[in-house]
């Protein structure tokens, strides 16, 4: 059995198989998956991925949401946080020693083709888009200011 925190946070870029990997560690830990892109859409209304990378002033909300998701359950595996502020407000009430920090690296050619392989209706946008715009959203400054903290996992 594969021991983790109360709370494991599973980050990657587009189509690094976050979800894949989230159900995988979920079956294996019997956590609960919490998928993030679901409380941005119940927070927020908007369903498009053009619409939800425009979110990111909601992230307090977003926080708040994702807390008290995890209060529901023992263990949780949450994917698909873009945002730092969201990964403190989250280490703010639980403690960052409840947290593991996971980053699935994919080579971009891999998750282009995942992307168009995929053709989720929810892509509205092309792949260079999408990357762009979840670095915009923060993804980027979260990957360089936990980088030290988290495990890498090549997928």
């Amino acid at each position: 059995m594969i021991e983790t925190s109360k709370i494991v946070l599973l980050f990657g870029k587009i189509c690094s198989g976050k979800s894949t990997y989230a159900d995988a560690l979920c079956y294996v830990t019997k956590a609960k998956r919490i998928t993030v892109s679901d409380i941005v859409k119940r927070v927020s209304g908007k369903v498009s991925r053009s619409e939800l990378q425009g979110t990111a002033h909601m992230d307090k909300e977003i926080a708040l949401e994702l807390i008290e998701e995890i209060n529901k359950y023992d263990k949780v595996v949450i994917d698909g946080i873009r945002q730092y502020s969201i990964v403190l407000e989250l280490a703010a009430e639980f403690g960052f020693t409840e947290l593991d920090l996971v980053w699935l690296e994919v080579p971009d050619d891999i998750r282009k083709y995942r992307f168009y392989d995929r053709a989720i209706s929810k892509d509205d946008i092309t792949f260079e888009e999408a990357d762009i715009r979840d670095e915009k959203l923060g993804l980027k400054e979260l990957q360089d200011k936990l980088k030290d903290t988290y495990i890498k996992i090549n997928n």
